[in-house]
């Protein structure tokens, strides 16, 4: 039987656990500071190898963050609102202009392969509370409270602070764990720091790669709100599978209004766009890739979508890899290895 200290140990762990589950939206946040953070590590890393100490590479990081998103804003942000307003007026038009085109495709069909084939209308009415409810866990939460703006300010702030001192952070998660399995812990970031940063620099280049294959193939068929259309594939580049499932949607449904061939073209292209990419791109720039399995991620990110909602979505991938390197490392390394150990013995 449990003696009291264990029963007391097993009581604090379950409200710990409650306790984040309710502050997981928060956690969230936190993590995705600690992702911003790698990725800006990057740069401080590339341009401490050209010569600069570390608290220059950071300053000097800092403020071509600034610029950018000064730059951003300034420049872009204008013609970009302009464009996603287009949008919002000519998806859903598009979208009833392809719910007829298969309806007249359909009519000319057999009844019984008719009856069979699924109702896109039904579809889309069936998605629309998937998406209502990605919203709500997604954003409710955190920007009910904080507001979009505070929000943001935190999420800057998080991440100029853990890039520009990391250790007190790192350090302080470490003293969570019990003093025999600290440094196995350590090791166990910095695998996880090193995988991040290395899915982080391949993304990079995906999304940039993707952004311009985009741009230039709408471009050249004429397809209204190209830089909106464009930047929303470069960022649904983010999630796999299902971004660029979505991020097709729209230039398809803008190009029914126009053509009837042209969004098949559309989505041949992005099939190339992204296969090129992951095939060609990608591997010519980057050695040190991570390798994570299809079935995973697609089975990740419709777990962390369904309990982290939006949010938690965007950040399938490190939460995936985080799992992955924990499940390696923890449970079959040092648990279950360990049991077959004693076992033979």
């Amino acid at each position: 039987m449990m003696n009291f200290a264990k029963w007391i140990s097993f009581i604090v762990l379950i409200i710990s656990i409650y306790i984040l589950w309710q502050i997981r939206q928060i956690l969230l946040l936190a993590l995705t500071a600690v992702v911003f953070a790698l990725a800006l590590n990057i740069l401080v890393k590339k341009l401490m190898d050209l010569g600069l100490k570390r608290i220059y590479g950071i300053l000097l990081s800092i403020v071509i963050l600034f610029i950018i998103i000064s730059l951003f804003f300034l420049i872009l942000v204008p013609s970009l609102i302009f464009q996603f307003q287009e949008l919002f007026t000519l998806v859903p038009q598009g979208i009833n202009k392809l719910i007829l085109e298969l309806d007249n495709i359909k009519y000319h069909l057999s009844p019984d392969l008719t009856d069979s084939l699924p109702d896109l209308e039904k579809i889309l009415v069936q998605l629309q509370p998937l998406f209502n409810n990605l919203y709500k866990k997604g954003f409710n939460v955190v920007f009910s409270f904080l507001g979009v703006l505070l929000s943001s300010l935190l999420l800057l702030a998080l991440t100029l602070m853990i890039l520009a001192d990391p250790l007190p952070y790192k350090q302080g998660f470490i003293r969570l764990f019990p003093s025999f399995y600290r440094s196995r812990i350590n090791t166990i970031l910095n695998q996880a720091q090193i995988s991040i940063e290395e899915w982080l620099a391949d993304t990079f280049i995906k999304i940039i790669s993707v952004i311009i294959l985009t741009f230039f193939c709408l471009l050249i068929l004429r397809v209204p709100s190209v830089s909106a259309q464009a930047l929303l594939a470069g960022v649904l580049a983010f999630i796999p599978y299902i971004g660029p499932s979505i991020s097709v949607i729209t230039p398809m449904a803008i190009a029914f209004l126009y053509s009837s061939w042209i969004p098949w073209v559309i989505l041949i292209l992005y099939i190339a766009i992204y296969q090129i990419t992951d095939k060609i791109i990608i591997p010519k720039l980057r050695n040190n890739r991570v390798i994570l399995i299809s079935a995973n991620v697609i089975i990740g990110e419709i777990i962390f979508a369904n309990f982290l909602g939006l949010l938690g979505l965007f950040l399938a991938l490190p939460l995936i890899i985080i799992t992955e390197i924990l499940i390696k490392e923890i449970v079959i390394k040092d648990i279950f290895d360990n049991w077959q150990i004693t076992e033979n013995e």
